[in-house]
């Protein structure tokens, strides 16, 4: 026989289980990929925080495909700079982003908490500034290539 302590005690751990089994669907499906696009995955967490995002630095509402396809491009970019060695480390990202917080008169900690406010992960931010550098990057080496080619000399 089962105690009406015994009772309450098995009820609070299954609410406690049923509690993390939905807060848990929720991060997989966050995690899981919205859409494979050249073969990377872009979950819906990211397409979430890269509309915020954009919604913050431009004031007008996103299109997802949109989104979709910038976070793709991103992705492309970056890989495409890996692959011919351009350094995309943490710290060219760290220096970016301080530079950015310095040009704004903020600190780092006053952005992060603006982000914060405004439902965004810093990491959101760092992505597609390290996709910036990849993007730079690639023009400066395409450009390099073209200017010393035999046909432009």
């Amino acid at each position: 026989m089962v105690s009406p302590f015994q009772s309450r005690s098995v009820l609070s751990l299954a609410g406690c289980v049923f509690a993390l089994t939905l807060a848990c669907g929720s991060l997989v499906r966050a995690q899981s990929a919205a859409v494979t696009i050249n073969g990377e995955s872009i979950t819906e967490d990211e397409i979430e925080q890269r509309t915020k995002l954009d919604f913050v630095s431009t004031h007008k509402p996103s299109v997802r495909q949109d989104v979709i396809n910038e976070l793709a491009d991103d992705k492309d970019k970056i890989k495409e700079a890996e692959k011919l060695g351009v350094d995309l480390g943490d710290a060219q990202v760290d220096n970016a982003y301080a530079q950015m917080c310095s040009r704004m008169h903020i600190t780092r900690e006053q952005f992060r908490k603006a982000l914060d406010g405004n439902g965004l992960n810093l990491d959101t931010l760092k992505h597609r500034i390290r996709a910036d550098i990849a993007r730079a990057s690639l023009a400066r080496l395409r450009y390099d290539q073209f200017r010393d080619s035999p046909r432009t000399r």
